[in-house]
């Protein structure tokens, strides 16, 4: 047991270590939070601790790295050469480590003053930039000569303390009395308290924290104070992963055009833009209305709709609306992925899903995606305006959806409320009632096109449901067998449950003050349906698309009528545009489906679902969108 003994003393040594990061990089966010905190002296006192807290399980993951390092090349090696020198070699790691951070903890100081947010996309533009200027930039403007000094010197301070730290006493193997059983504990606990520290304080990946759902807070300071260094620099490396799909567009201009011409577009224009031009036959509606209003339901799945599902009521206002003689319905339509972005850039842009994060491409912010949206619907003489439950940070959404052809977008962040029920967004009805007051004050005759992207419906899931009315134990008793009645599951339900509610109470308060209103009601995704077992593909994955409103006619589509996200700007303008009027986009609208639609993995045809991996002849024709849609945003809408 002689050598264990030495392992379970260092393995102490390495606990100090961990404890140590955890406080330090607390610390870092304590003075980053200090010396801005005037950006947020409105903010209630209780969303700093929570920026703290949040922040905590991120560097569990930062410290638990660190530490796992130093374990790797002192306490292990130590394990099986007693005479190594583990103190000295832990203590050299984790001095350069403790330097390395303090100098990047200097650096953001004035990089969040010039760039708004810790270190993100810029460094990678920095990589392809002047690096002389940028040297120089540093040293006049940013105080380099003595930034960097001082972050020397504190980062050395901090490796002394932790080294009086290390030195203090740890409890010997050799005095313990059940050395088995706490042998086999330690053996145990290890791995537990790896998965914990993995998951930043959980122990699943649902109940997680990472650089993406970091942001849940309303001020951005506090949202960027949430990551330590460490994990910033890991949103960089992820980004610039994004960013290297660009390797892939590896074929030439006549290549291009082939695709084009395999995707039933014009190879011989000069743009892909132009490739995709569509001409409107005759406008579906008599009379053009002056709000259209597209709702993109968080985790708005189909299956509530389903008939093993619909009696439960659970979507009782998109069921009435569906059923409603002046809507129509696709029966199988596919989200453009399995996350909100996802959605959103099928949306903002047209694109096919090529893998690419266009909302963090230079190119978007570059160009106009005639493809997208916002393009064709200020093309047809309407404003834009773009709702979010949630915050502009969040995936660079606020950004990225005022570069494409949207006048206003506005979010939690410029909201009121008094609970932040949820850390991914507002409440859906606070949201709803800023859109209906922004409605009520629009000039009559002003043609507003507005998309709202809800968030109460997204884990985790903490509105008081129950407060809002729904009736817990009724919903009980009317499960069926492939949904447990635990509460956990009522609560994810309810969650849905509510979202419909003020969907639908939103709807028919607009449609009883402006009747001519068109509603689009569709999901960003479906949800996770974690909760029932088995289920076919389009109880998984597909989301409904409800076209609502006075001239709707039913017969437009039919139970075997499929769709996608990137076909609804096409379908909207086939719906209100004029006779001759052109818009670009790569898929037809869906009035006109002649063939499959496809997602990022699913493909739909006659009203069935089905994987692009198991029909190859579809899985081309998606590779070549993707390939069309990837040179559109990496290389620009010019063929040649």
């Amino acid at each position: 047991m002689k050598r264990f003994g030495v392992f379970f003393e260092n393995l102490q040594t390495d606990l100090k270590a961990f404890a140590y990061w955890c406080l330090i990089f607390s610390l870092f966010r304590a003075i980053f939070i200090f010396i801005y905190y005037s950006q947020i002296s409105s903010i209630e006192f209780s969303e700093v601790l929570s920026a703290m807290w949040l922040g905590l399980r991120m560097s569990l993951k930062t410290s638990g790295i660190i530490v796992l390092i130093g374990a790797l090349f002192a306490t292990m090696p130590v394990t099986c050469y007693l005479k190594y020198p583990a103190q000295k070699v832990r203590l050299i790691w984790h001095s350069m480590a403790l330097v390395f951070f303090t100098i990047l903890f200097f650096a953001r100081i004035p990089y969040y003053k010039i760039f708004n947010s810790g270190f993100n996309s810029m460094l990678i533009n920095g990589m392809y930039d002047d690096k002389y200027a940028i040297l120089m930039t540093a040293i006049n403007e940013y105080q380099l000569y003595y930034r960097l000094p001082a972050a020397i010197i504190a980062g050395f301070l901090l490796a002394y303390f932790l080294k009086k730290v290390l030195q203090t006493p740890v409890l010997k193997f050799q005095a313990i009395n059940h050395k088995k059983i706490v042998a086999v504990l330690t053996v145990i606990l290890i791995p537990v308290f790896w998965i914990f520290v993995r998951f930043g304080g959980a122990f699943t990946y649902e109940g997680s924290i990472n650089w993406v759902s970091a942001a849940r807070l309303k001020a951005n300071l506090l949202n960027e104070a949430i990551l330590d260094d460490g994990q910033a620099l890991y949103r960089v490396c992820k980004i610039h992963e994004y960013l290297g799909r660009v390797a892939s567009v590896n074929f030439n201009s006549a290549d291009m055009r082939n695709k084009i011409e395999f995707l039933k577009g014009n190879k011989n224009a000069n743009t892909i833009d132009d490739a995709f031009l569509h001409t409107v036959s005759s406008s579906k509606l008599k009379v053009q209305p002056d709000n259209i209003i597209v709702i993109l339901g968080e985790s708005y799945g189909l299956w509530p709709f389903l008939p093993e599902f619909k009696d439960l009521g659970i979507v009782e206002y998109g069921s009435k609306f569906m059923d409603s003689k002046q809507s129509a319905n696709i029966s199988t339509m596919l989200a453009h992925g399995t996350g909100t972005i996802w959605g959103v850039s099928g949306l903002v842009t047209g694109l096919p899903a090529s893998g690419i994060y266009e909302n963090y491409q230079d190119n978007t912010f570059k160009t106009q995606y005639h493809t997208g949206i916002g393009y064709i619907m200020k093309q047809l003489g309407y404003k834009t305006v773009f709702w979010y439950g949630g915050f502009a940070g969040w995936q660079n959404v606020g950004k990225f959806v005022s570069s494409q052809n949207f006048d206003e977008f506005h979010c939690a962040d410029n909201f009121k409320y008094s609970a932040a029920d949820n850390p991914w967004s507002c409440p859906d009805k606070v949201l709803f009632k800023y859109v209906s007051d922004y409605i009520d004050k629009e000039i009559p005759g002003e043609k507003v096109f507005h998309i709202i992207l809800t968030g109460t419906n997204h884990p985790p899931y903490t509105l008081n449901i129950d407060n809002e009315g729904f009736d817990r134990e009724a919903m009980r008793k009317k499960l069926p067998p492939s949904i447990a009645a635990t509460e956990d599951n009522l609560t994810d339900i309810g969650h849905f449950w509510y979202a419909d509610q003020q969907m639908g109470k939103f709807v028919e308060r607009i449609q009883n003050k402006l009747p001519d209103t068109l509603f689009v009601i569709t999901g960003d995704h479906s949800e996770r349906f974690s909760f029932a077992k088995e289920e076919d593909l389009r109880t998984l994955s597909a989301i409904p698309c409800i076209f609502y409103g006075n001239g709707v006619d039913k017969n437009w589509f039919n139970n075997k009528s499929v769709g996608c996200h990137m076909q609804i700007a096409g379908t909207l303008a086939e719906i209100i545009a004029p006779q001759g009027f052109t818009y670009s986009a790569i898929l037809p609208n869906m009035f006109e489906n002649r063939e499959a639609v496809f997602n990022h993995r699913l493909w739909a045809y006659d009203g069935e679902i089905g994987l692009q991996d198991k029909n190859q002849q579809i899985k081309q024709v998606a590779d070549t969108a993707r390939d069309i849609s990837a040179w559109r945003i990496l290389k620009g809408n010019e063929i040649e």
